[in-house]
């Protein structure tokens, strides 16, 4: 087999004018880079761009062949992504027409390649001028209802979080193909924890006569008569399959589907982050004919098992919890929405920061977002490596689903076919899911769309995989209301609710409800001075106007109708004081996402009830400040280093639990069981113990303990604090219970910079109590920190630790807190 990739030498005509292209790549960013638009990520531009997906875009490249390649018995021409309407051409002929984003398109090009001066040519066609032609009065959906029938990212025509600016042009590889006609066309796996496997290979002919559909005799090609399929599998993992790692088994092709057995000694399991090791075996598969390998395909496998759980908790709840392995996991993530606006412009480098900073913070899931897209494989495959488990919606998000249009229905279904069978290699994917937040997701069911998730997508999925749980939508439940907290798993949290009923009265709204299991939690606070710098212009960093309420917009759907920047300075102003300038509003308000996420984490692990928890959302799809915890950048806020905390896998903190009764709690997760002592009690800001109790506590993995906080927990200018040792490490925490809201910081404190052999080490001594303290330097967001924002009691050190950065780099630092920054 030989592969040429097609991705240099693109143009794109505008005007007449024939414009440098990228492919994988976008019109939009072709424009951009082409100086005919100014940079839509900046101000109030990408307002003025509607205009872009309203025409059509013509792009070409030239192509000559290797010997090799036309020498081939078969030429395919595939294209990896198109976004999402096209007409493809091949020296003047048109091989196909393009309408889903989430579909591969091959063809066969064998009869019409030259040996050179080849000119392929891919007619964009504009999205808008299709969807000025559906009519979709009948049905329901947020922000845009048109968008229900164009198969692409849902959250390209605007949501609360992205802008209206719709993705368009070649987001995928081109490539070409060079095979034998008669092929491999498939290859997938089961394995079990016993050391079983199985691999499942499906061909593109037979080797046997059979009737078609149509009444005809299919005769086999001759030359397959003998073929003979050679499977290789390694008995390691992680290292090559060799003559010492590896076991080959050959067999007569039966037809078009095809196993194999094997079974594995002793196999090491694949886990999530935080549980065990990813342990990643190679697999081969060969096509022979005639003694020679005419084709092949490789991969990797893992061994691990998934269930999802549901029995009794009690007389009126049902558990919701993933089992891998047999145990028990109690989910740790975030919700993944795309991490770019245009889907072609995303880089392998920025998937490899963003899932290792996951990774970092002790996340074991990420849920890929229904209204997104299915992720590039790089994205899968780096889990796969990290043990982040993947929870994947089909891409369908907060509308009816139009189950009544056959050919909506159709596309759809090869749409999920097509993903399902891409996906089912990936030991990460453990959970299928229909989509997100259907119509009577929330209330009652009986809406557009419960036949097609229930029994078309459901039977879909389950044929062709049938491995991994499947939920009709998210949320779900047993009974007839969707996001019902007694069952299933459910969009909750406090932060809204908050903004209602009182600010100051978070944690009370935070344990009024007990969910089974929380798969969106949306808390929002800014981000840092510099991505505001990079939004907005500098006569409208401060204060809050039109650009702001453009960029951070507010919810339509929401009960509290107030755009995101307002709801983050109320918030910030309520905790803190009022903010007067831009300064002061990031320090309080990344201050106030984080200590609302760390309530709303701490409780959910601490609730036996409770299967896992995910916050809304992880990263930003442009550049902004609300939901994500990971700017757009890959800069994380402060609110990532506090769930980095709270996510650890032994935690000792503060909850309030049900019963409104402030608890000290020792959280446990893993395959390990744990006792500390723990001396916890009362301070000053300035040292003073105020009083002091110890508590032994012991909990399994998945598991917590509990003592009772019967002494004065809640005085202006104190705090709670816990101490105690584990693995031979001194650790601790601190707490306030209305989130520092009656607390005057000062800025007191010492720092020294190392440098060592792979990093720079920054240690921070405090002299008094030191809230939310800061190591930054220019151009943050390219460096990793092992932590940041942390706290220091009085007579307290850290060391922080930064990870590529150069000593022209740390010629910037500076070391900073809550106090300087709110002065």
């Amino acid at each position: 087999m030989t592969e040429m990739k097609l991705n240099k030498g693109w143009t794109v005509d505008f005007d007449g004018k024939k414009l440098p292209a990228a492919v994988p790549g976008d019109v939009t960013l072709d424009l951009w880079h082409n100086n005919v638009i100014d940079n839509p990520y900046f101000g109030m531009n990408h307002k003025q761009l509607h205009w872009i997906i309203n025409r059509d875009f013509v792009y070409e490249t030239r192509f000559d062949l290797s010997d090799e390649m036309f020498a081939e018995q078969e030429i395919l021409l595939e294209f990896d992504g198109i976004d999402t309407y096209a007409d493809i051409y091949l020296n003047g002929k048109q091989l196909g027409h393009t309408q889903n984003m989430f579909l591969k398109y091959t063809y066969s090009v064998r009869d019409l390649v030259k040996k050179s001066g080849n000119l392929l040519t891919v007619k964009m066609l504009s999205t808008g001028q299709v969807m000025d032609k559906i009519d979709a009065k009948d049905y329901y959906g947020v922000f845009n209802i048109k968008r229900l029938f164009v198969r692409k990212a849902q959250c390209h025509f605007g949501w609360d979080w992205a802008p209206d600016m719709p993705g368009y042009g070649i987001c995928g590889d081109v490539k070409l193909i060079g095979c034998v006609k008669n092929r491999i066309s498939d290859v997938h796996y089961r394995a079990y924890n016993s050391g079983k496997l199985s691999i499942f290979v499906d061909l593109n002919y037979t080797v046997r006569e059979h009737m078609t559909e149509d009444k005809q005799i299919r005769q086999c090609d001759p030359e397959c008569a003998n073929d003979i399929l050679r499977y290789v599998v390694a008995t390691r993992p992680d290292s090559p399959i060799s003559d010492g790692n590896g076991v080959v088994f050959e067999t007569k092709v039966t037809g078009e589907k095809n196993f194999a057995n094997f079974t594995i000694d002793n196999p090491e399991l694949w886990w999530p982050n935080g549980y065990g090791k990813q342990p990643l075996y190679d697999y081969k598969v060969q096509l022979v004919r005639g003694g020679k390998v005419v084709d092949e395909r490789a991969g990797r496998f893992a061994f691990r098992e998934i269930a999802l759980c549901q029995e009794p908790f009690d007389r009126t709840r049902m558990k919701y919890c993933l089992q891998v392995n047999g145990v028990n996991v109690f989910v740790k993530g975030s919700n993944w929405v795309p991490a770019e606006c245009f889907i072609g412009g995303i880089k392998t480098e920025k998937y490899l920061r963003l899932i290792d900073e996951a990774a970092r913070a002790n996340f074991n899931m990420l849920r890929v977002w229904g209204g997104g897209l299915y992720e590039k494989d790089v994205f899968y495959d780096i889990c796969d490596s990290k043990g982040i488990m993947v929870w994947q919606d089909l891409m369908f998000a907060c509308s009816d689903i139009p189950e009544d249009d056959p050919e909506f229905v159709e596309t759809c279904q090869k749409e999920v076919v097509f993903q399902v069978c891409r996906l089912r290699n990936h030991p990460s994917l453990v959970y299928w899911c229909g989509g997100n937040e259907k119509t009577g997701s929330y209330w009652h069911k009986i809406t557009k769309g419960d036949y097609f998730v229930d029994v078309i997508m459901r039977g879909t999925v389950n044929n062709y995989d049938g491995t991994r749980p499947y939920a009709r939508q998210s949320p779900c439940s047993l009974t007839d209301v969707g996001n019902d907290v007694t069952s299933g798993e459910s969009h909750a949290g406090s932060y809204e609710r908050s903004l209602i009923d009182g600010v100051l009265n978070y944690r009370n709204k935070v344990s009024d409800t007990g969910v089974m299991f929380v798969s969106e939690c949306a808390n929002m606070g800014p981000g840092t001075i510099e991505i505001y710098k990079r939004m907005f212009p500098e006569d409208k960093l401060w204060p809050m106007n039109e650009y702001w309420r453009d960029r951070l917009m507010e919810n339509p759907y929401s009960e509290f109708k107030v755009p995101f920047c307002e709801r983050q300075l109320l918030y910030a102003d309520t905790l803190y004081g009022e903010s007067d300038t831009l300064r002061q509003f990031v320090a309080k308000g990344m201050t106030s996402h984080a200590e609302s996420m760390r309530a709303e984490i701490e409780y959910a692990r601490a609730n036996p009830a409770c299967g896992g928890f995910m916050n809304w959302m992880y990263s930003d799809i442009w550049p902004s400040a609300t939901w994500a915890v990971v700017d757009y950048y890959c800069e994380p806020k402060q609110a990532y280093y506090q769930m980095k905390r709270s996510y650890a896998p032994v935690v000792v903190t503060f909850v309030q639990n049900e019963q409104k009764q402030l608890q000290l709690v020792l959280l446990v997760d893993g395959l390990q069981t744990v006792t500390v002592d723990v001396n916890y009690g009362m301070r000053t800001l300035d040292g003073k113990t105020l009083w002091q109790r110890t508590a032994t506590l012991s909990a399994e993995g998945g598991g917590a303990d509990t003592v009772d906080v019967t002494d004065e927990y809640n005085a202006p200018d104190s705090y709670l604090f816990a101490e105690y040792v584990t693995d031979g490490v001194k650790q601790g925490t601190v707490f306030s219970y209305d989130m520092w809201h009656t607390c005057k910081f000062v800025s007191d404190y010492v720092y020294k910079v190392d440098k060592l052999p792979d990093c720079y080490a920054v240690t921070v001594a405090a002299k008094q109590f030191a809230k939310g303290v800061i190591v930054r330097m220019k151009d943050n967001y390219k460096f990793t920190f092992s932590d940041n924002y942390v706290d220091l009691q009085a007579g307290e050190q850290v060391t922080l630790y930064i990870y590529g950065a150069t000593d022209d780099d740390i010629a910037t630092l500076e070391v900073t807190d809550f106090a300087k920054e709110t002065a």
